[in-house]
């Protein structure tokens, strides 16, 4: 999965309450403020950041000519009375408490229960100086790891949690990879520590361009990446997962002897929490790594 830097992450259109609790911690993470409204426009949640730019009451909403914004013509009631999304529309928030205006752009979005009904409408608040500065500096959202381009790893984590809410609510599998750059501590001890940074850039790059578009990656460890493959059997994500083992093997780094290898433990989903469901890949990966390297060891529980 690529992810402009300038681009918000989209939550679930179907998400559930605890998707809904970890978008709002995530926008916390990019300051960026979010409220959750329920089906009858009644608040119904929102993040640390939305308190920060509206303080401890509503504050007053301004539109674009600085007049006070009708409650119908507010982003989020729009959404509860269409049930379309309304994107990227300049709002001023007034906080008489710290007598300032801000100027946000503002983006509602509506949830979907099951049948199909609205269930939330979610505004999000993002302050236009903060994130026009961060696009003119070219600089990335705290969501990605910025050697590799990846994800991080608590975003990563969150990615997890949420695949393993969609495999238990619709019963969709998927599968999990945790790999690791074999020898990684002789190479740089040999390259330096610029050519390590080099070396893990470029296998995240690998890894990102080399899975399905929807794959997920992201940096886990010092030399460690999580690989998360939607929708599909532990058989089926060897495939791809092989092929990078291959690549990677192929690359000449530095011309290093012997090649530079990855390793990986392999598994799906079963119903387990984050926690239990990593420590069986680490497991899996020592097992790996103890064999020799090179080399991906499956769950064998799966079959």
């Amino acid at each position: 999965m690529s992810s402009s830097p300038h681009h918000l992450p989209l939550v679930d259109l179907r998400a559930d309450d605890g998707e809904i609790g970890n978008y709002a911690a995530l926008l916390d993470s990019l300051h960026i403020g979010l409220l959750v409204f329920a089906a009858d426009g009644s608040p119904w949640l929102r993040n640390g950041w939305a308190d920060a730019l509206l303080g401890s009451v509503s504050g007053v909403w301004e539109d674009e000519n600085g007049q006070p914004l009708a409650t119908g013509n507010r982003p989020e009631t729009q959404v509860l009375q269409t049930g379309q999304a309304v994107l990227q529309r300049a709002i001023c928030v007034r906080n008489d408490a710290r007598g300032t205006r801000i100027w946000c752009k503002a983006s509602a979005f509506p949830v979907f229960a099951a049948d199909g009904s609205l269930r939330r409408v979610l505004l999000t608040l993002a302050e236009l100086d903060r994130h026009s500065r961060l696009a003119t500096e070219n600089r990335p959202l705290p969501t990605h790891d910025p050697l590799t381009g990846v994800f991080n790893q608590r975003y990563i984590l969150l990615l997890v949690d949420d695949e393993s809410r969609r495999a238990r609510r619709y019963g969709i599998p998927f599968a999990l990879a945790l790999i690791a750059i074999d020898n990684f501590p002789d190479f740089c001890r040999a390259h330096g520590s610029g050519a390590g940074e080099s070396v893990l850039a470029e296998i995240g790059r690998l890894l990102g361009n080399g899975l399905r578009e929807f794959d997920m990656v992201g940096r886990f460890g010092a030399e460690e990446f999580l690989v998360i493959l939607p929708n599909v059997r532990v058989s089926d994500a060897m495939i791809g997962l092989e092929r990078l083992r291959e690549l990677v093997e192929a690359t000449r780094w530095y011309d290093h002897e012997p090649a530079l290898t990855i390793s990986g433990g392999v598994s799906e989903y079963g119903g387990e929490d984050a926690a239990t469901l990593i420590e069986c890949l680490r497991s899996l990966l020592g097992t790996a790594r103890t064999a020799g390297g090179n080399r991906l060891c499956v769950d064998l529980e799966m079959f």
